[in-house]
């Protein structure tokens, strides 16, 4: 399940404080420019993540007919073959 947007926000807060906080990153610069720079690579990972959803989606459609006479829970299906599709693009889930 994709991140909204305001979740995005709220957790990159969170990672930079905590990077802050536990030593790991000093700063040099205000630190917003961390929290966007995780923001970023949080969008990034949003982005990819609808990616693989509309791949998954085709592949599904391609078998639909199948689906139907096996009577299989789609929703399950469409998480199986998520998880299938995401370790082919190496995008860990």
């Amino acid at each position: 399940m994709a991140l909204r947007k305001r979740e995005i926000e709220l957790l990159a807060d969170k990672i930079a404080v905590n990077l802050i906080r536990s030593g790991n990153v000093k700063l040099n610069k205000d630190i917003s420019i961390l929290k966007g720079l995780i923001r970023d690579v949080l969008d990034e990972d949003v982005q990819k993540e609808k990616e693989i959803d509309i791949k998954t989606k085709k592949l599904l459609e391609q078998y639909s007919n199948e689906i139907e006479k096996e009577g299989a829970d789609s929703s399950k299906l469409f998480i199986m073959a998520k998880r299938k599709v995401a370790k082919q693009e190496g995008f860990l889930l």
